[in-house]
């Protein structure tokens, strides 16, 4: 049956729908190619090896933030809306405490969508003293010499069991950072690598991402190079344990999040079409717009509130009907 769940949690969070003047026709190529090595539905990977690593007290880290200087100087609405339901499914499903990993320019809005999502921002001392409370770590744009540096204190620090990253910008092989239009990046730090040394310390590491210009994909960088029209410029060769593709980014860790909720037999776990509502407009009025209209309104990856709603009112639909024992009211209708 797992497999059966995270099949359709998949086939769901695939579903591509952008608008003209972008990449499209990309998803279900990207999601094939990564699928096949997979061996399995990718949201299925992904969190039997949170369940497998992640425990109780642990710390587990989640990487989100992505913008544009002039057009999201305080990042888009894509990634931390994940990063804050994931986080509390994790929460409220494992007891593990959430460490938050951003650019510092992108941290006001993924601080609010994570409160919204009620999970209590606070110093690290005190988070781990009661459950549902989360720690911000914000990264200056520095040299990457530097960040090596601090990456490594932060691992000696916090000493994830896990690290997650949703919709963040990985490394290509040319040492640049690229946006899915091919567009270089500038005045975003190399989160790559805080998970480049994770995965040298053995940690357990998940990518989340919509363009394989993310995290993750450097197991793929061959089809990203051949199925994404600026696949050549943008490939990420960020490698990690596990890769979720989907159509957007915040749909992937949501995909995560209901696999987990269905491996738990908790449906609880998923957050509701309202607590989506409430995270939304949490997170544009502190400054972070949609990603594609470069604005401060309530869509994400220029999808309106709606579709996420009814995205969400389907997963918890699959969990709950995975979860369901109807035999004996069949056997009812029958005996009548």
């Amino acid at each position: 049956m797992p497999e059966v769940v995270g099949e359709y949690i998949d086939r769901l969070i695939t579903i591509e729908m952008r608008t003209r003047g972008v990449p499209r026709g990309v998803i279900h190529r990207l999601y094939e190619g990564v699928r096949v090595k997979a061996g399995m539905p990718l949201t299925l990977l992904a969190a039997r090896g949170l369940l497998s690593h992640v425990h109780e007290e642990d710390n587990i880290v989640i990487a989100t933030g992505a913008g544009a200087p002039i057009w999201l100087p305080k990042g888009e609405t894509d990634g931390p809306l994940g990063a804050a339901a994931l986080a509390r499914a994790i929460d409220l499903g494992l007891g593990a405490t959430p460490i938050f990993l951003c650019a510092e320019a992108y941290a006001e809005p993924i601080n609010a969508a994570v409160q919204t999502a009620g999970i209590t921002m606070m110093d690290y001392r005190m988070a781990k003293q009661r459950r549902h409370a989360g720690v911000m770590v914000p990264i200056p744009v520095e040299n990457p010499d530097d960040t090596l540096e601090r990456a490594a204190s932060f691992l000696d620090t916090y000493r994830p069991a896990a690290m997650v990253s949703i919709e963040v910008k990985g490394v290509t092989a040319r040492g640049t950072m690229h946006y899915m239009t091919g567009k270089e990046v500038v005045d975003e730090p190399r989160i790559d690598l805080f998970f480049d040394q994770a995965r040298r310390r053995g940690i357990f590491t998940l990518g989340i991402g919509d363009g394989g210009n993310e995290i993750g994909f450097g197991q793929f960088v061959e089809v990203v190079e051949e199925v994404h029209p600026n696949g050549p410029a943008i490939a990420s060769t960020t490698v990690t344990d596990a890769l979720v593709v989907a159509a957007i980014s915040n749909w992937g860790a949501y995909g995560v999040e209901a696999m987990l909720a269905f491996l738990l037999e908790t449906p609880e776990l998923l957050h509701s079409a309202d607590m989506e509502r409430r995270i939304l407009e949490d997170c544009v009025r502190a400054g972070a717009g949609d990603g594609i209209y470069t604005s401060q309104i309530m869509m994400a990856d220029g999808q309106p509130f709606e579709i996420h709603a009814a995205l969400l009112t389907m997963l918890a639909q699959i969990v709950r009907n995975g979860l369901k024992e109807v035999e004996h009211a069949l056997r009812s209708v029958e005996e009548k």
